[in-house]
């Protein structure tokens, strides 16, 4: 089992690696197609369910809109028919026909007869006809002289659930079976009589419009009375609360309420339509929002690829120029107006070609002259053991013969030699470097007749560092022509000191002679000589060493001039 595992494990992590080096070797536009494509895909998704269910909630408050425009209506109407009823109700317990009718008493049957006939039902029924809403009139009186000679009055005691001691009945309704009932008690005149007015109404339209589709309906008056309620309201009590789409529950089943006030009776119209009924099953908002989805992606798909081609297009020009300079072609020019990073990594990159094809010139240029240099130092090395026997013989001719200075100068002459040849090594201690010099200055002593003096400065830690051989030579060769020789009063003095500065060795020679005017001492540098002069060491220099050193020249009219190399410590030099 455990090896089972094991196995199943390495397999899974092969086919990790496989995977993610196919991923690695994808080209980068694909890449970056996948991740344009992807990344609007994702985002088209939840906004496809968004739009989804939008339009759904949108058609929902549309149906909801509709449902309430439609029960408002319904109740429009029975504020219609209530506010009709009440102008019947006015017509009937204000006449006077009727009310002196209702109040008339001790009058014979004939009286009676002729006072139903000819005035009581005529002004009913000409009252009722001008209504079609009015199913029927009756007239409840404890009038004994009255009783049971019309058809419109009826014995006071038939009225179910009437308390005369209750005092005067105000106009109240009810509403049962499709019919609005109003009772009402005539205003008294003067007999202790009570006639109480009981009428119908047909309200059954505007009721069914607030009762179909298994609606509910809950009228209550002012005084949170109700005068209807459907089967299964009986249950809310939260009147004052009620709001348009309000949800609530009735017997467990989910409702939504709307609310409406009736102004004629000061009523409150509470109905509760079904939610199920407030569903919406229309399979052509999934159709359309799939079309439109199906067709964002295809533009997803076209503008992934757009992008990618106008994102990448610098990059290929760019990888073109990369694939040119690896064959060896420094003569290409790459640039970019773009400031984006791609533009400054153009630029950057077209930069660094002509940089690098300066530094090729100017390494070529330099291997040129290092050669020439290397090929002087090689002619000046012709037979060296020629020069050094012949020296040697001279000064021991001189010292046979008595003449010490002869010898002293062939000794210096050969030491000078000795140690500017080096064996054909381009570097030499700076122990040597002074050896060489200080044999060139006692030479040059002896040829100007000691006229000046040679003073040294030198620090014991510099003695050991490395420096490349034959550069304070002609740095002194310089003093001596174009200051020392030059001197037109006082002694002349040649100093030469070497110290170190940080990570810096500096070499210098200073002469007191009359110094450079002007642009002299960049001449000097740049000047070609025919011998090994400043411009030759100046070269070495930066060929060895880099173009941030080499010689530095301070002087100005009538002063000392100061001839300086500064070079690092630590360089390794070959």
């Amino acid at each position: 089992m455990n090896n089972r595992q094991q196995q199943g494990g390495e397999k899974e992590m092969k086919i990790g690696s496989g995977l993610k080096r196919k991923i690695q070797n994808t080209k980068f536009s694909r890449k970056l197609f996948a991740a344009f494509f992807l990344t609007s895909s994702i985002t088209l998704i939840p906004l496809g369910i968004y739009s989804y269910y939008q339009a759904h909630n949108n058609l929902l408050d549309k149906q909801k809109q509709s449902v309430k425009e439609q029960i408002w209506q319904a109740n429009t109407m029975l504020n219609s028919q209530i506010a009709q009823s009440q102008t019947v109700i006015s017509s009937l317990l204000y006449n006077s026909e009727i009310i002196q009718c209702l109040n008339t008493e001790n009058i014979s049957y004939y009286q009676q007869y002729l006072m139903f006939q000819n005035s009581l039902e005529p002004t009913i029924e000409s009252i009722v006809s001008s209504h079609s809403n009015i199913l029927f009139v009756k007239i409840y009186t404890d009038n004994e002289t009255l009783k049971g000679h019309s058809r419109y009055l009826y014995d006071l005691e038939e009225l179910p659930d009437y308390d005369k001691s209750s005092g005067r009945m105000l106009l109240n309704y009810k509403i049962n079976d499709g019919k609005l009932t109003a009772l009402c008690q005539y205003p008294f005149q003067g007999a202790d009589l009570t006639n109480v007015l009981y009428i119908e109404f047909r309200i059954s339209e505007s009721l069914g419009l607030m009762l179909n589709g298994e609606k509910k309906l809950l009228l209550i008056d002012g005084s949170e009375n109700r005068i209807f309620e459907s089967p299964g309201t009986q249950g809310y009590a939260e009147y004052e609360k009620a709001e348009n789409y309000q949800e609530v529950r009735l017997n467990g089943e989910k409702y939504i309420l709307f609310v409406n006030n009736i102004p004629e009776t000061g009523w409150k119209s509470l109905c509760f339509v079904p939610e199920k009924n407030m569903e919406i099953n229309d399979p052509s908002i999934l159709r359309a929002t799939f079309l439109v989805l199906i067709l964002a992606i295809f533009l997803c798909l076209l503008m992934s690829w757009l992008l990618c081609r106008w994102l990448l297009g610098p990059m290929e020009k760019l990888r073109k120029h990369i694939r040119q300079v690896e064959e060896g072609d420094f003569s290409i020019e790459v640039s970019s107006e773009a400031e984006d990073e791609i533009g400054q990594l153009t630029n950057a990159f077209g930069a660094m070609i002509k940089k690098l094809n300066v530094l090729v010139n100017e390494v070529y240029r330099s291997q040129i002259v290092q050669k020439e240099a290397e090929f002087k130092m090689l002619q000046a090395q012709l037979n060296p053991h020629f020069l050094y026997n012949t020296l040697s013989f001279i000064n021991w001719s001189a010292l046979k013969a008595g003449e010490k200075e002869i010898a002293k100068i062939s000794r210096d002459i050969s030491s000078f030699y000795r140690t500017a040849l080096n064996s054909g090594k381009a570097t030499t201690t700076v122990e040597e470097e002074l050896l060489n010099a200080q044999s060139y200055i006692s030479i040059q002593l002896a040829l100007h007749n000691n006229s000046f003096d040679a003073e040294y400065e030198i620090g014991e830690e510099c003695r050991p560092c490395q420096i490349i051989c034959n550069i304070l030579q002609p740095l002194i060769e310089n003093a001596l022509e174009h200051g020392i020789d030059k001197k037109r009063d006082g002694r002349g003095v040649l100093r030469i000191f070497v110290r170190k500065e940080g990570e810096k060795l500096v070499l210098a020679v200073t002469d007191n002679g009359p110094g450079f005017a002007g642009d002299e001492e960049k001449q000097a540098i740049n000047q070609e000589s025919k011998g090994y002069g400043l411009k030759n060491v100046n070269d070495r220099i930066r060929i060895f060493y880099g173009d941030d050193y080499g010689i530095e020249i301070y002087s100005n009219a009538g002063e000392d001039t100061r001839i300086q190399i500064r070079i690092p410590v630590s360089a390794e030099v070959n």
